[in-house]
């Protein structure tokens, strides 16, 4: 019963007390709950935050339910605490409506409904809802969490509209989903919608893109685990951004890590506001005071272990906001100049999308030089650091210039130079605004903006606004940029934004600024950067033909696309050759083509509606590439076809003058795909493996007999691999009624990069399948691209020669047609007869028509002109148009063709814009030239250039050069056997003068580089045998040049001899007189209706018909050291002989460490024996037989400097003369060739070069650098230790001095005994001379500090005192002032109670050096650091400072501290004073001073005192008993008080000028001036603190001399900023 009992008594005791813990856990908190089970189970359940509401109404469904469910209907919690956990839960908007009302419970009821009157709006809620669904953030690439975004946010929504009762239709959901998806889940969508019988519901659409992100998502997970890194592995850089939540991470983990040192904020401090603020200098000296990295501006290591990027500006080892730009030394310029300065320059860039992106521009009005307002439209631009005007708009409004030097800064690190600036006024035309800036003036600001038109008519800009820039719309040129200094005080508060994809309109004080993204045109993009240029159009295509294209090496993409060739090509089983696109990455890169290529072919249609014709010939074309297979239509492509495909758009091309297809379709393959890339840029384009045409014309001109020909579709004959003939894929249809069909090309395609040499590279392959030399040799070299010119000596050969290329080419289906000859048996040979007499040579195929087209008259032989000029407006663009289409590849009329160049340089030089008209005599000239030409009609050159029966074949090159051009001509000279001599021009190549003015002697020598590169050029085209080749030139310089050696010339002259010598070893060069030189006409010009009489050019000089003996002789030679551009070396022997350096001589002078010299030397010796030794080269680091062997090699070049005469006298194997310096020394050569010392040593044991030291001179170069490296080497020894090092291995004669000469220069032992300079002791002030009154010019410095008691008897404490000590300049009366501390209050009161009692001054001389050691710091912040001369301002006193560390400029006021001392510290001893006791004590010593001589004792027994400052303060000395003055004057008696006062006085002040001043004439000590320091020099900065090797350096800036001339006093430039110092403080450096 008991047991009972008490069972049931815990069973009711246990359930009441879970009862009230659960009771008290819901009504404490709501955060988590607790269950019971049973009587002992017990589980917390996870916390349930409560969820938080901003006044959004797309979370206010959720928001409302969740509270309503965990508190508004808890019963267990009251309304205080409900009305607790609602204003913990509302924030932003929705918190400030309950905000008022007080905090009571049983006002929870009434915020509580205010909330849900405010936000249970169903409209309101619905809207919300609604927009939410049409503004979800479109899916840009396919990813998993994009997926599951965007169906999480649909579901939402319309969870929520549902519960809002609103009825929602699935169809149009889908709609607007599948509008937000990207590509490829929208096709995938599509495809799987076609799959479902009815319209897809919701619930379909919402299982498809869960399935969709399951796949993603599982690919991502794999793709993640591919990526992992063993742990072994090492960790690469990788510049992928962390996700924000990491970062946060990283964030939240480092955030108490990251302190300011300077303003102790959680940032880093290059992110300080307040270290930013301060200069460079101090932001350096902060830096290194808080010993952080100087390059990053982090703690934790230095800079040479910094891993973080350089400063942006000079790429040095500091951080950019501690870059200081150096001073540049600069050309005076005779107008002002202003600070030089780095500009930052924004960009604005034109993507490649469908989209055009607008600047800010506008319309103002500017103000020129006459008052007169002109308007200008202006760019703003936020990202500029400066204001930019154009060079045009400068010149127009005539503004004043300051010169300038400034470096503008672009995207990607594009610099441009600005040399002036102007001031310019702008007025605004929207309200009355105006401001001045100052602009850089830029020859141009940025090309027309925008890139192109813009249609407004999609963009709806309300009416009655007023616009900026109205024009905004239409491209026009930017007449000033301004930058961030006043982007922002225009810009005002009214923004309007138009739409999506649509510009925004800003309010401005200049009118409505319009800006932003509008719809593209379909044509291609631009990229504008808004930076200065000086680029002109590329005029390679023109200027190639005037020169000599070098050897060409292969690069690696050439050499791939070589091995791709020979690996993948094949011959099919008719022989056509199938080929491989050379290709640099996989196709896959490509992306969606099909729809660019359908824009431009509807496109092409509509051209077909307007022009019937073109349409028949493209139809035409079209079905003839069909006709012949090579276009195939895609009628049943498999299903699963992998391969990736690519559209080419294509349009016709009109040629005229074609004889065959007068309309040829051309197929893009560089349009871009969706991904950005084209066919053409994942392709390689291949090496040119033909000969260039110059040489294919030199050939075809030295054959009798000679025939040309045509591949017919040489492209199209060259199959494609069909794996890849998908990325040819191109649509057409023959109607617009018909569907557009795609069509494979199954053929190399025009328009392919890599075509050109896929096709060539197969024709020259063919020269593989024959033995005969002369075909294979023809396949090779005499085609280009299809067209064929090659020839023969004899008929025979020609027509065999023919019929073997046909043959051969018919082999892999190449068709040679159109075949054209000098000879009619050979056509009737090889083909029938064909009526075509004259075969246009331009073969480049690159132009619709030209100017000058080079022709060949197969039946005259002959090669002629044909003219075409365009007579439009002479503008730039006309000329460069005309003279761009001038085909003469071969130089025939070069004379008359360098007149067009030289008058498109003048447009050049002259700027003029290209549609404008060109000045009126360039324009005369131009015509001139224009009616000319039309004379070369008339003109026939032959076209064989050897004679018959030749037996000897000589090549003759004429070089010359004029002020305007230079250039070179090549004739042959054949001689028959019967010794006929026949003369003809081949080729000719002229180029025009730089603009940059240069000498005439170096136009020559360019002249005759020229010429010797088309010489080299001539011998390689030709195949006949040359017997030898002769130069002439008519300048005596470059004669001279070329036979002197290379070495002894400048490096611009060097360079091209050293080419010259190189290319023409073992021909000659002669002299030739200018009358006779043809090259004269090439480089000066000749008239086109004067140049077909002219039998110099044609034939040559009449010389070269006569024979060798007759030809010009050079004039005397002129002498070698006259010669211009030589570079020598003067050395200074005791006979004055003048040597030439050699090469590694002049690296002797140049360098100034011996070590790197060593070096160097190796380096050189080991590149010249790799060139010798290729398969046996030397790498790695220098050897110790390298680094002697350099030695060695210096060693010889300098002796053979310092001693010329005895090297070759001891070369000879002679003995020196009697009178020889080194005869004492016996010198004789080593086994290297080195003098060295004989002596007496020969028995002795030591080592050899101790025996026979190598000798040298301490006067030479080499002698001084090896004894700086020595010295050293031995941690600067002295010149004794020095010298004794030396002689172990050299004997350099005056070796003594020059040890002492180099341990005196070195700068580290310079710094241990360094001496300042020391001044002649100045001229006294007037201050020290002329008395007026006590103390009116007195000087102040502080003493101490000395202890004082603060009070009498046991227990007092001792605190610190000063002593402020007054001396009259003049009479050196003292005045002793006791001061607690060195407070500027200290002072000025000390001062106060100085001028109460002994008169105010009118200066005071401050001491501004330390005083007392122990002291330093205190001391110099007081007397530098308070502005006590603005205090003493007040009181009409003028308050100087002596320069720092200078006491002795203010030696009265030290002298009269020493004295104080001197009694001080002798009643002082041990015993601590009060203040009282140390002011009396102080006043008595002050009286002691005053009563000291001024003048010595006089001799005589009535003088009973001297001369004393106390005399002159109170007619007495202060420490002499009082009695009557003795005076000289009788009648002193009888003069009233007054008057015997004012007696007294003016007694002693005679004394005074009668004694004491000629005291102070005598100079006790700096007598006269040792050294001087100048401006400029490098100089140390004494600092006692600091050891000698811690001293600052310094650069004097500025002297101040003083009254007497002498300069005492410098400022100087130091890494810490400008200091100024005295003489005694300053020493200068033995650079000198």
């Amino acid at each position: 019963m008991y047991h009972n009992l008490i069972a049931t008594a815990r069973k009711v005791i246990t359930t009441e007390q879970g009862q009230r813990r659960q009771e008290q856990t819901s009504a404490g908190s709501v955060s988590g709950s607790e269950v019971t089970g049973g009587t002992r189970n017990f589980i917390r359940l996870p916390k349930i935050d409560l969820p938080r509401f901003d006044g959004s109404y797309q979370c206010w469904l959720e928001y409302r339910d969740t509270f309503l469910s965990l508190i508004h209907n808890n019963n267990n919690i009251d309304n205080i605490s409900k009305f607790h956990y609602l204003r913990a839960s509302l924030k932003g908007q929705a918190g400030e409506i309950i905000k008022n009302i007080d905090f009571k419970q049983e006002n929870y009821s009434i915020a509580w409904k205010l909330l849900c009157e405010r936000y249970d709006n169903s409209r309101l809620l619905i809207n919300n809802h609604v927009k939410a669904l049409f503004n979800a953030e479109p899916i840009v690439s396919e990813t998993s969490a994009a997926l599951r975004r965007l169906v999480d946010v649909t579901n939402k929504n319309i969870r929520a509209l549902t519960l809002l009762n609103e009825p929602t239709r699935d169809t149009l959901i889908i709609y607007l989903m599948s509008s937000k998806l990207d590509a490829t889940t929208s096709r995938d969508w599509e495809e799987h919608r076609s799959t479902l019988g009815n319209s897809p519901t919701l619930l379909q659409f919402s299982t498809f893109m869960n399935n969709k992100a399951d796949l993603l998502e599982t690919l991502e997970e794999n793709n993640k685990f591919d990526n992992i890194q063993p742990p072994n592995s090492v960790k690469s850089k990788s510049f992928i951004i962390t996700s924000q939540k990491q970062e946060t991470k990283g964030i939240e983990k480092d955030k108490n890590k990251i302190i300011c040192p300077l303003c102790s904020q959680t940032h880093y401090l290059y992110s300080c506001v307040e270290f930013k603020k301060l200069t460079i200098e101090d932001r350096v000296q902060k830096a290194k005071e808080f010993k952080v990295c100087l390059n990053c501006l982090r703690g934790g290591h230095i800079e040479k272990r910094c891993r973080f990027t350089r400063c942006k500006y000079c790429k040095n080892r500091h951080n950019t906001l501690l870059h200081l730009d150096q001073p540049e030394t600069q050309v005076q310029d005779p107008m002002p100049s202003v600070s030089s300065s780095n500009v930052s320059f924004s960009a604005d860039i034109q993507p490649t999308s469908q989209i055009h992106v607008l600047l800010s521009t506008a319309m103002v009005r500017v103000v020129n030089n006459k008052g007169k307002r002109c308007n200008a439209r202006i760019l703003l631009d936020s990202g500029s650091t400066a204001n930019f005007i154009t060079e045009k708009l400068s010149r127009s409004l005539g503004l004043s210039r300051v010169g300038t030097s400034s470096r503008v800064t672009g995207i990607n690190s594009l610099t441009s130079n600005s040399t002036h600036s102007c001031n310019l006024t702008i007025e605004s035309t929207y309200e009355h605004y105006q401001f001045n800036i100052t602009c850089f003036i830029l020859p141009e600001i940025t090309r027309r903006l925008p890139a192109s038109y813009i249609n407004t008519e999609n963009i709806p800009i309300p009416s009655g606004l007023f616009l900026a820039d109205p024009s905004f719309n239409t491209p026009s040129d930017i007449d000033i940029l301004l930058g961030a200094e006043l982007f922002w005080d225009v810009i005002q508060a009214n923004h309007i934004s138009l739409g999506k994809n649509l510009p925004k309109l800003c309010e401005s004080k200049l009118g409505w600024l319009i800006s932003g993204t509008v719809p593209a045109s379909q044509h291609k993009q631009t990229h504008v950067c808004n930076f200065s240029s000086t680029t002109s159009p590329d005029l390679n295509k023109f200027w190639e033909l005037d020169t000599i294209s070098p050897k060409h090496c292969l690069s690696v993409e050439e050499r791939a696309c070589e091995e791709s060739f020979k690996l993948n090509t094949i011959r099919g089983s008719n022989g056509q050759f199938i080929v491989t696109m050379p290709l640099k990455e996989d196709p896959s890169v490509l992306g969606d083509s099909y729809a660019a290529a359908k824009r431009r072919f509807l496109s092409l249609e509509k051209r077909f509606q307007r022009d019937p014709i073109y349409k028949s010939m493209y139809t035409d074309f079209m079905n003839e590439y069909e006709t012949l297979g090579h276009m195939t239509e895609d009628t049943n492509l498999p299903a699963n076809n992998k391969n990736v495909s690519y559209f080419m758009p294509h349009h016709g091309v009109l040629r005229e003058s074609s004889k065959t297809t007068k309309l040829r379709t051309v197929f893009d393959a560089s349009a871009k795909s969706s991904s950005g890339l084209s066919l053409n840029d994942i392709q390689f384009v291949g090496p040119t493996v033909q000969n260039d045409l110059l040489s294919i014309l030199m050939r075809f001109r030295q054959h009798k007999y000679v025939i040309s020909g045509d591949i017919e579709k040489m492209y199209r004959a060259v199959e494609l691999n069909p794996s890849q003939r998908s990325l040819q894929r191109i649509l057409f249809r023959k109607g617009p009624s018909e569907p557009i069909k795609s069509y494979t090309l199954n053929t190399v395609t025009y328009g392919t990069a890599s075509a050109p040499y896929l096709a060539t590279k197969c024709l020259v392959s063919l020269a593989e399948d024959t033995d005969n030399q002369q075909v294979k040799s023809s396949i090779q070299r005499d085609f280009y691209v299809d067209d064929l010119l090659c020839g023969t000596d004899t008929l025979e050969g020609a027509i065999e020669l023919c019929q073997n290329i046909k043959s051969i080419l018919n082999s892999a289906n190449f068709n040679l047609r159109k075949f054209q000859s000098n000879s009619a048996l050979i056509l009737k040979k090889i083909v029938d007869v064909n009526d075509d007499t004259c075969l246009d040579l331009d073969l480049s195929n690159n132009c619709t028509s030209k100017t000058l087209g080079l022709l060949w008259n197969c039946k005259l032989d002959i090669l002629s002109f044909s003219i075409n000029i365009d007579t439009r407006k002479t503008t730039k663009r006309n000329i460069l148009s005309v003279i761009s289409q001038i085909f003469d590849p071969l130089g025939l009329i070069g004379p008359c063709v360098v007149e067009a160049k030289i008058i498109m340089q003048k447009l050049w030089v002259n700027k003029c814009d290209w549609d404008d008209k060109v000045p009126q005599d360039i324009a005369d000239q131009w015509s001139k030239f224009v009616e000319a030409l039309k004379h070369l009609n008339s003109l026939n050159i032959p076209r064989w250039v050897i004679c018959e029966n030749c037996k000897i074949n000589e090549i003759h090159i004429f070089t010359d050069s004029s002020e305007k051009a230079y250039g070179a001509c090549v004739y042959i000279r054949s001689i028959d056997s019967s010794n006929a001599v026949t003369v003809r021009l081949l080729a000719s190549k002229n180029r025009v003068a730089p603009v940059k003015p240069t000498t005439m002697p170096r136009l020559e020598l360019c002249g005759a580089l020229v010429g010797a590169r088309l010489c080299t050029k001539v011998k390689e085209s030709l195949t006949i045998s040359v017997s030898r080749c002769v130069f002439w030139c008519d300048s005596t310089i470059v004669l001279s040049w070329l036979s002197a050696p290379s070495t002894q010339l400048k490096p611009f002259v060097r360079h091209r001899v050293n080419e010259i010598q190189e290319t023409t070893l073992g021909s000659l060069w002669n002299y030739v007189p200018t009358r006779d030189n043809p090259a004269d006409l090439v480089s000066r010009g000749v008239k086109a209706d004067h140049i077909s009489d002219s039998s110099l050019w044609w034939a040559g000089p009449s010389f070269l018909l006569q024979d060798e003996s007759l030809w010009p002789k050079p004039p005397n030679d002129i002498a070698k050291q006259d010669l211009p551009e030589l570079t020598c070396y003067v050395t200074q022997s005791n006979n004055s002989d003048i040597q030439h350096q050699t090469l590694i001589q002049e690296l002797i002078h140049k360098y100034s460490d011996f070590n790197r010299l060593q070096r160097v030397v190796a380096y050189i010796k080991r590149y010249i024996y790799n060139l010798k030794n290729k398969n046996s080269k030397l790498v790695g680091w220098l050897s110790n037989q390298e680094i002697q062997s350099s030695l060695k090699c210096i060693l010889l070049n300098a002796q053979l400097e310092i001693f010329p005469d005895e090297y070759s006298t001891l070369k000879l194997g002679k003995s020196l003369l009697h009178k020889n310096r080194l005869i004492s020394l016996s010198p004789f050569l080593d086994s290297d060739g080195i003098i060295r010392v004989g002596g007496r040593l020969n028995n002795s044991p030591y080592d050899y070069n101790v025996k026979h030291p190598i000798l040298l001179c301490s006067k030479h170069h080499i002698t001084k650098i090896l004894f700086q490296a020595v010295h050293k080497r031995l941690l600067h020894a002295g010149p004794q230790l020095l010298l004794a090092n030396i002689r172990q291995n050299y004997w350099p004669l005056g070796g003594r001095n020059l040890s002492r000469f180099t341990v005196q220069k070195c700068v580290v032992c310079f710094r241990y005994k360094a001496q300042n300079v020391q001044p002649i002791m100045g001229q006294l002030p007037s201050s020290r001379s002329n008395l007026e009154f006590p103390f009116l010019n007195s000087s102040v410095d502080y003493a101490g500090p000395i202890l004082i008691a603060d009070r009498k008897g046991r227990g007092c404490k001792l605190v610190k005192s000063y002593i402020c000590i007054f001396v009259c300049l003049a009479i050196k009366a003292v005045h002793l002032e006791l001061v607690t501390d060195l407070t500027k209050e200290a002072y000025v009161a000390a001062l106060k109670r100085f001028i109460a009692r002994r008169g105010k001054p009118r200066s005071i001389l401050s001491d501004n050096g330390t005083t007392f050691v122990g002291s330093d710091n205190q001391l110099r912040a007081f007397l530098q650091n308070s502005n006590l001369s603005y205090d003493v301002a007040q009181e009409g006193i003028e308050f100087n400072f002596v320069p720092a560390y200078s006491p002795h400029f203010n030696g009265v006021a030290e002298a009269a501290v020493r004295s104080t001392k001197h009694h001080l510290k002798r009643l002082l001893t041990l015993t601590h004073f009060t203040y009282e006791e140390m002011a009396t004590c102080l006043t008595q010593i002050e009286a002691i001073l005053n009563s000291r001589p001024l003048t010595p004792c006089s001799p005589d027994p009535l003088d009973f005192c001297a001369l004393t400052p106390s005399h002159f303060l109170i007619g007495r000395s202060l420490t002499s008993v009082p009695h009557p003055q003795m005076t000289d004057s009788e009648n002193i008696s009888r003069l009233e008080r007054f008057q015997r006062v004012e007696y007294i006085k003016q007694h002693f002040w005679k004394r005074f000028n009668t004694e004491y001043i000629y005291l102070l004439q005598q100079k006790t000590k700096w007598s006269t001036t040792t050294g001087d320091i100048k401006v400029g020099s490098l100089v140390l900065v004494k600092d006692k603190a600091l050891p000698p090797l811690c001293w600052l350096l310094g650069r004097v800036v500025q002297t101040y001399p003083g009254s007497d001339g002498v300069a005492r006093v410098a400022e100087l430039k130091t890494k810490k900023g400008t200091l100024r110092r005295a003489f005694n403080n300053i020493c200068p450096l033995p650079l000198s």
